[in-house]
Order: structure tokens, then C-alpha cells, then sequence
């Protein structure tokens, strides 16, 4: 039988279920538990959180990183020992507050 499609409704389709496969594949792997010692749920919501924390910690270091490097271009090295010492500080603090 020759059947005819509209060649957007084809590309809507074939988007979606491409779109539905990636939300699934990044959920699954978000949704693990990333430490080895401990069993995840069965849906994973909690790991899911943590592990979405642990990305946004993570990128915010390498956003803090790549400024403290463009001002370190720049500076005199007691200038840059003070700055590293700041972020060291400001990390610790970090940490604390995740402990509290």
C-alpha cells in the first residue's frame, strides 16, 4: 500500500522519540548511585538530586577556577598566594555549610 506522510509530521515523530530516548538515557544515568558503597531506589529520585548537586558544585569550582586563572595572568605571586588562599578558605566554609 502506498502511504503518504507529511514530511514535517515525520520529523516532529522522529524529534520527539530522539528527544524522549535522551531524557530517558540522562535520567538513568543521573538517577544512579555514583558511590560505590551505596545501593540506590528503584527510581532513583534522591541519587537523582545528589547527583544533580554534585554537577552544579562541580562546574561552579571550574567557573570559580577559570576566573581565579584570568586574574592570576596578571597579578604579582603575592597577590596570586592571597587569592588561592581566599578560595581555600571560601571551600572550607562551603564544605561546613554542606556538614551542618
Amino acid at each position: 500500500k502506498n502511504y503518504e506522510f507529511q514530511p514535517a509530521l515525520v520529523a516532529f515523530s522522529t524529534i520527539g522519540i530522539l528527544g524522549a530516548g535522551l531524557l530517558g538515557i540522562t535520567y538513568s544515568v543521573m538517577s544512579a548511585s555514583w558511590d560505590e558503597n551505596e545501593d540506590g531506589s528503584a527510581l532513583g529520585v534522591d541519587e537523582f538530586k545528589k547527583n544533580l548537586g554534585s554537577i552544579k558544585d562541580g562546574l561552579k569550582r571550574t567557573r570559580e577556577n577559570a576566573i581565579l586563572r584570568e586574574k592570576m595572568s596578571s597579578l604579582p605571586d603575592q597577590e596570586i598566594e592571597q587569592a588561592i588562599s581566599n578560595l581555600d578558605k571560601k571551600e572550607q566554609s562551603d564544605k561546613m555549610k554542606k556538614l551542618s
